[in-house]
């Protein structure tokens, strides 16, 4: 099946996905304030290449619906009269992300794919959303899977969801550790998204939504390692009120 690699994203990020109202502009190492963001802790691009091989399953190939934009929670498009609505962000990525927040799925199905589909029914049929909320999955086979797009608001941390890429590892780290394949494919896909987007930090859900235990003991205990790899920060102080 097709998929693309984390170069071949990067391409994307970089040319503005489609139907973007707005190209992403190249402004690598500038801050909203113009501050430059220090990367010394980071993969260099070199290294970085060489290390993420891995594709990443495209949404049709793990039979992902398309949004409906007239769910109940999420219904039509965001404006200054729909603050709740699909919100496709304008402009430089990199000036919008600044945190990686990290969940579990808690359900898990026969499969992975079977796992990202019935998160995404879950989603749009239970929580009233228009598509599933996380941007990537990261399965038990160590494969990473688009989830909403990357230009698009999620919907996966109450309160919290405008500048923060969700990333859910598939299963339930409350009660089973995960393995190292997979803990390995999450780190090399926040390695990148640190990179690419200039993130400043790492959170896992619980840290900005206190009545859930997210992402689970076993995944909670490794967010650390997962920080120091990407060079982030840890916690929800890269957080900055919604101002795009």
């Amino acid at each position: 099946m097709p998929k693309r690699t984390l170069n071949e994203v990067h391409t994307a990020v970089e040319a503005g996905p489609p139907h973007a109202p707005a190209p992403v502009t190249a402004r690598c190492g500038a801050s909203r304030s113009g501050a430059r963001r220090r990367h010394s802790a980071r993969p260099q691009a070199a290294q970085w290449r060489e290390e993420l091989q891995a594709g990443i399953l495209e949404r049709q190939d793990w039979g992902a619906r398309e949004p409906d934009h007239d769910a109940e929670n999420e219904t039509g498009f965001y404006g200054p009269d729909n603050p709740e609505g699909w919100r496709v962000y304008e402009g430089d990525l990199r000036a919008i992300y600044r945190t990686v927040v990290v969940h579990h799925s808690v359900l898990y199905e026969t499969d992975d794919p079977g796992t990202m589909r019935a998160i995404q029914q879950q989603h749009m049929e239970l929580r009233g959303w228009a598509d599933i909320a996380y941007h990537f999955g990261v399965g038990q086979s160590a494969q990473v899977f688009a989830g909403r797009p990357l230009n698009v608001r999620g919907t996966h941390v109450e309160g919290f969801n405008t500048g923060s890429v969700g990333v859910v590892f598939l299963g339930d780290f409350s009660l089973n550790v995960p393995a190292p394949a997979q803990i390995e494919a999450g780190r090399r896909l926040i390695d990148w998204l640190a990179l690419r987007l200039e993130l400043t930090h790492l959170a896992g859900h619980s840290d900005f939504n206190s009545g859930t235990d997210c992402p689970g003991q076993y995944l909670q205990e490794v967010l650390g390692a997962l920080a120091e790899s990407a060079g982030l920060a840890l916690g929800t102080g890269g957080y900055v009120p919604d101002q795009v």
